[in-house]
C-alpha cells in the first residue's frame, strides 16, 4: 500500500539546512549519504539539489557523538 502522507513544507530541508542542523560539513553529509547513515528524500533538477525530511535529519542528530557511530574516533590505548 502506498504512503499518501502529506509532507508540510517546513519538514523539507535543503542540504545546507541539514548540515546546520547536524553541525557537519557538506563533505561529511555526502559521506554519510554514501554510507547509508542518512538518506535524502528527493533529488531535484539535474541532480544538483538534495532534499531531506526533517524527521530523517533529526534521527541522525547526535549520531556522531555515540561510540562507534558516525564520525566517532576510535579510542587510543593509554600511553600512546
Amino acid at each position: 500500500m502506498a504512503n499518501n502522507a502529506v509532507i508540510a513544507p517546513e519538514d523539507i530541508l535543503t542540504t545546507s539546512e541539514v548540515c546546520s542542523l547536524l553541525g557537519v560539513t557538506r563533505q561529511t553529509l555526502y559521506l554519510w549519504m554514501q554510507n547509508g547513515k542518512i538518506s535524502p528524500w528527493k533529488k531535484t533538477g539535474e541532480g544538483s539539489t538534495w532534499l531531506f525530511l526533517r524527521k530523517d535529519a533529526q534521527r541522525a542528530t547526535g549520531m556522531r557523538y555515540k561510540h562507534g557511530a558516525l564520525g566517532a574516533r576510535p579510542k587510543m590505548p593509554a600511553g600512546t
